[in-house]
Parts: structure tokens; sequence; C-alpha cells
């Protein structure tokens, strides 16, 4: 009970006793007086409260506007820490830069070369962001869906729908039964679009679903300018669109395959013996010939098409370092002479 109540009911009291009377008139009088007294007493309790209250608004007052004054401090803070960030970023990459000397003479026409631990800070780049078809190099997402997805020693058997592929193929036939892991395997070394179909339409139920997949893991990726129509990177058939990319958006695609132990191991492979089900093996030799030229290269995909020209997406390793460079839309010379080049250029420092 506040004191101001308190009060009010003590002077109810009185205000009872003087309506109930009084005979003796000084009895009477001192009533009154107290009666004043108490009402004088009220009302100061009652104005103190106010001041009371009027001082609590203030303090609550000045309680928000220290917190938004603390928000905008720890935003300002934020801003400086990142501003540092960049000026520090900035400073290696000047300094690497100047370590590693100019970038060496490249003819393909998309090209892009990154460390994946500082993805936004390019170390070369050439039409990184301009869309266009990227072949086989597609595979890469196929193959990151399937490892993600697991289980790669499932048994996989093969479909009348799966053989019916343009090349390059494996020669499936209906029926053949082969591990994920095999063909997923064999898909990366060789290329062989049949098994990108078989894998797809194993993994989704349909090759359509499978596209879906690719589709929204991209754009979970951030990849917000490529476009699969199939698993295999060929060109359109009937009505479909056209499939295109980036060199950012490949790159973004390749640094989280990179990442999967499984598909490492499949990549840095320069051969592979593809077993059939009737115990026969075939010698695959990667398609990626840098990973012969380049004691540093240890992946990733090839990929060539009409539209896309040749095509290579690199990764390689040396002293921690690590790089991904992506070549697009090159001659069937230059693109292992700049993937090459760049990537020795890049692992330099």
């Amino acid at each position: 009970m506040s004191a101001h109540k308190f009060s009010r009911m003590i002077l109810v009291a009185f205000n009872a006793m003087l309506v109930c009377g009084c005979d003796d008139p000084k009895r009477e009088s001192e009533l009154r007086w107290r009666e004043e007294e108490v009402s004088a007493k009220v009302a100061d309790v009652a104005k103190r409260e106010q001041e009371i209250a009027a001082r609590l608004r203030e303090i609550e007052g000045e309680r928000i506007s220290l917190k938004q004054k603390e928000a905008a401090l720890a935003v300002r803070l934020q801003e400086v820490a990142k501003l540092e960030e960049a000026a520090q970023r900035a400073k290696v990459e000047f300094e690497t830069k100047a370590r590693r000397g100019p970038a060496p003479a490249t003819t393909s026409e998309r090209i892009l070369v990154i460390d994946p631990e500082l993805p936004d800070v390019p170390l070369f780049e050439r039409a990184a962001s301009r869309k266009g078809a990227i072949a086989s190099t597609t595979k890469i997402m196929t193959a990151l869906i399937l490892a993600e997805a697991g289980d790669l020693d499932k048994i996989v058997t093969v479909e009348q729908s799966d053989t019916e592929c343009a090349p390059v193929r494996m020669g499936l036939k209906k029926g053949e039964t082969y591990t994920r892991r095999n063909l997923l395997t064999a898909l990366m070394v060789k290329s062989s679009n049949d098994i990108a179909q078989a894998l797809a339409r194993d993994n989704a139920g349909s090759v359509e679903a499978f596209v879906a997949k690719m589709n929204a893991r991209a754009k979970e990726l951030g990849c917000q300018n490529t476009l699969f129509i199939n698993p295999n990177g060929l060109p359109p058939v009937k009505e479909q669109p056209d499939p295109f990319s980036t060199a950012i958006d490949l790159a973004k695609i390749t640094m989280v395959a990179d990442k999967i132990p499984a598909v490492r191991e499949m990549v840095k492979l320069k051969s592979y013996w593809f077993e059939k089900p009737d115990g026969k093996k075939i010698p695959l030799e990667n398609t990626n010939r840098v990973l012969r030229t380049c004691e540093f290269c240890d992946g990733f995909k090839t990929g060539y098409t009409s539209a896309a020209g040749y095509c290579l997406v690199a990764t390689g390793e040396r002293e921690g370092r690590r790089r991904i460079v992506v070549v697009l839309n090159g001659t069937k010379d230059s693109v292992w002479r700049d993937a090459q080049a760049l990537l020795e250029w890049a692992l330099r420092v």
C-alpha cells in the first residue's frame, strides 16, 4: 500500500469521527486541527509521489537513451572492425601481389582465380560475372549433391533411360549394377554423360527432379546467375532453355565440393580402373591434363561443348595455400596453358 493511500485512510477515519459529532468544542477543534494536518501531509505525500513518478520516467528515458547509444556504438564498432579488416586485407593483397608479380598472359574469355579462404578478394579475374555455358564442369554440382546425399556404397541398377544419352558415354547396359562410388569416380575422371544420368535418376527418381535439386542447391550457395538443365552439361534439346553460369558461381560450387573428402579423392586421380559387372576392367585417364603437368594440381573438372568452348576448373595446394582456378571459353590448347600458368602463379605466395 502506498503512503498516499494510507494517508487517505487516516483522513477518512477523522472525517468519520467528525460526522459522529462531538459535544466537547475543544475536542472538536483539536480533531479539526488534526484533520487539516493530515490533509496537508496527504497533499505533501501526493506531491512527493508525483515527483518520484516523474523522476522514474526521467530515469527510464535515460535508460532507453543509453541503450540506444550502446546499440549505435556497437554498430559503429562493427563498422570500424570491418574497415580495419578490409584495410588489412588490402594491405596483405598489395604485399602479396608485389611478391607474386603480374599475372601470366592468358587468352581464355572468362577467368577467376581465388583463395578459398578469401573468396571475395579475387587474385585474378576476367569477365568472371558474365553468364555463359560451362559444359561438363556442370558435373561438379552433380558430384556435390550426390556426395552430400551420402551412402556412396549403395548399389545402382542401370535402367534403359540411363543409357539413352548423347556422347561421351561409358556404355552402361540396362540391368547392370554398380556402386554409386564406382560410377561417381568414373564420372569425375572421364566425364561420361550416361553415368551422370544414371546417378541423377538414382538420387532423385528422375533426371528432371535431380535438376531441380541442382538449381535449388545453387541458390542456397548464393549462385544468382546459374541455370542447370541436366546433370551433365550437355546442350539443350527440344524446348529446353540454354544453361548458363559464371566463373564466380562455379567457384562457389567448387569451394563446397572441394571440402568433401570423397570428392577430393576422386578428382585427384590421374587414372582409374572402371570395373564392369562381368569383371572386365576399363582403364580411364583423367581428362584434366594439368594433373599430369603441374605438381601442385589436385583436381578438379573439365568440360567442352561448342557453346562453352574448352573449360577447366583446377585446384591446387602448396605449403598450406589452396587455390581455385576457373577457366571458361578457352581453346583446345589455351585452356591447359592458361589454367596451369594461373595455378602456378597463384601458388607462389
